[in-house]
């Protein structure tokens, strides 16, 4: 039947796109959109910012949006100024996401020849999957890293068909968009060229090296126009974000912090499903290719331990490398498609067997599992054990899903093209449409997550600082200097406690802005040249009442006395 069902696929291209659609859906649904948060609590600010100049007045985190070398977000400027981003972001995500199964759809032919094996790697990618870095193959929202995906997809593709100035001038195009992304790709390719130079042909090198140089060239030019780049050490700014809220993306592991646990082992589980996989595809030109690729992240993933641990080399923690891991998930899943492609065709397994490898492969959102489920099938051979452990690797991914959900990173089934309407949007809102373009804020800082906006998003208004700057101190060295001092005063003697967990650090800031008194709010007042406070209830404060909801309060805090 699965064979059937490949093979009408293959024969009818309105068939495949029928069912690159049906995955698209099917994805959105699962994984939820939620405008607004996430990452783009930082990129739609600085959109905004960049068309309306005058907006976030003295807000110093829109002042960085200078250090991102991407052209992504300025295509976004007369879509806002025209009323239309919302509307215009959702369709790029869902066409993003189409566009990546038709890519891997067309990698999994490159590579294995066989249509059973894309339908099943596009099957597979319809749940998401976390590895090393903790960042799925497809994301709540588009960026410009889940832009260059499926053209990254296609580089990879050309190049293992042998078209590798095709490659090379894809990946350049992308440069432009997404410099990290592309730059894991171009440690693939590196390594391959490395080690197969011969075969390649000097020629070809230097064609696709001035093709890429030639495509990357306008966002090459404006990086040699700006900062250098940094090669210089930084532990103490290493150990900073470490303890603030990216110990899972550098450190990454640690005994005394489970939340890692997961993260590091489903990273871990996709290098040895590759491998385990790798063993049944057939012999070729494109599989020793891809395999070399699989090198290639390996060999980046130990650079990133030793530059986290022993030599923290600045540019090395800005591109944060540990994301490499996500092509080797990719490659993995490909891989294991053939593989449980060819033990249906051998009979390798009882039905009931297949049934259980197939249904973890698809629907677990951890790799480890997969890897659990292949070890079980190869090597749990008494009948009972075995439906034993069938049954509590099963429960483990409904496990794993309940522990997601309950812990506020996904909703599945929501589609919020406009942003989740909470009473936290709604507070936002008021502010955008009832104060000054250039009123400040003091705001809760701790208000931001996978599911929850910035105060940025929808307020278009300055807050006096807030936790979610992190994510853009990871790029600056130095930013968390000044940062430092405004959030000690918003958040009063959290920063000393913060160890590196993430809801052990939310909780603590959040306490810390709660305890402070009226009379502090109105010195911050002063001191942050701010006309406006917001409180979450039940906290109060006798203060005069500018806006409520069901959930906050908004203080005004000017007509103060300040020395």
């Amino acid at each position: 039947m699965l064979n059937n069902i490949a093979q009408t696929l293959q024969n009818s291209a309105r068939a495949r796109h029928l069912l690159f659609l049906a995955a698209t859906l099917a994805t959105v649904l699962l994984i939820g959109y939620n405008f607004g948060t996430f990452d783009e609590a930082m990129h739609v600010p600085f959109l905004k910012a960049t068309a309306y100049p005058g907006m976030y007045a003295g807000d110093a985190m829109i002042g960085l949006h200078s250090i991102y070398y991407s052209y992504f977000w300025h295509f976004f400027v007369p879509v806002l100024q025209a009323g239309w981003l919302e509307p215009t972001l959702f369709a790029l995500h869902l066409a993003t996401i189409y566009l990546s199964f038709w890519a891997i759809w067309n990698l999994g032919q490159t590579l294995f020849r066989n249509p059973a094996v894309s339908l099943l790697a596009v099957l597979g990618f319809i749940v998401p999957h976390f590895g090393f870095s903790g960042f799925p193959i497809f994301e709540f929202a588009p960026l410009s890293r889940t832009f260059v995906l499926p053209f990254l997809l296609i580089a990879v593709d050309q190049f293992l068909k042998g078209r590798i100035w095709l490659a090379f001038l894809i990946a350049g195009l992308m440069y432009n968009i997404h410099v990290v992304s592309v730059n894991f790709v171009l440690a693939m390719f590196g390594l391959v060229c490395l080690l197969e130079w011969k075969r390649i042909g000097v020629k070809t090198l230097a064609l696709s090296a001035l093709l890429f140089l030639a495509s990357a060239s306008p966002v090459l030019l404006w990086k040699a126009g700006g900062t250098p780049i940094d090669f210089s050490l930084r532990p103490e700014w290493v150990d900073f974000l470490n303890q603030t809220l990216f110990f899972h993306l550098f450190a990454m592991f640690s005994l005394d912090y489970p939340g890692t646990w997961p993260i590091v082992l489903g990273g871990i589980s996709t290098v040895f499903v590759f491998f385990a996989a790798l063993r049944r595809a057939d012999p070729s030109l494109a599989i020793i290719t891809a395999r070399n690729f699989v090198y290639a992240g390996i060999v980046v993933l130990v650079v990133q331990v030793i530059t986290v641990y022993f030599l923290p080399v600045t540019i090395l923690i800005q591109s944060q490398i540990v994301r490499v891991g996500t092509w080797i998930m990719i490659l993995a899943y490909l891989f294991f498609a053939n593989y449980l492609v060819k033990i249906h065709q051998m009979g390798r397994y009882s039905r009931p067997v297949f049934a259980f490898l197939a249904g973890i492969y698809l629907f677990s959102p951890t790799p480890l599992l997969v890897l659990a489920a292949w070890a079980v099938a190869k090597w749990v051979t008494p009948p009972m054990m075995r439906k034993t452990a069938m049954l509590l690797v099963s429960s483990l991914v409904l496990v794993s899903y309940a522990t997601v959900w309950m812990m506020g990173f996904w909703n599945p089934g929501a589609l919020y093209i406009y942003g989740q309407p909470t009473p936290w949007v709604e507070v936002q809102r008021w502010a955008r449409d009832n104060t000054p373009s250039d009123s400040r804020f003091i705001t809760p800082p701790e208000k931001w997550g996978p599911q929850e906006s910035d105060w940025r998003v929808h307020a278009e208004r300055a807050s006096a600082g807030t936790l979610s700057e992190i994510l853009v101190a990871a790029f600056q060295p130095g930013y968390e200097i000044e940062w430092k001092t405004r959030f000690e005063r918003i958040a009063p003697g959290a920063l000393e406690k913060f160890d590196g967990d993430y809801f052990n650090n939310v909780q603590l800031t959040r306490q810390a802005y709660y305890s402070l008194s009226a009379q502090d709010l109105s010195a911050l007042a002063c001191d942050f040249d701010a006309q406006y406070a917001v409180i979450e209830k039940p906290n109060q404060h006798p203060l005069p009442v500018a806006y409520e909801n069901s959930q906050f309060w908004v203080y005004s805090l000017s007509g103060f006395d300040c020395p």
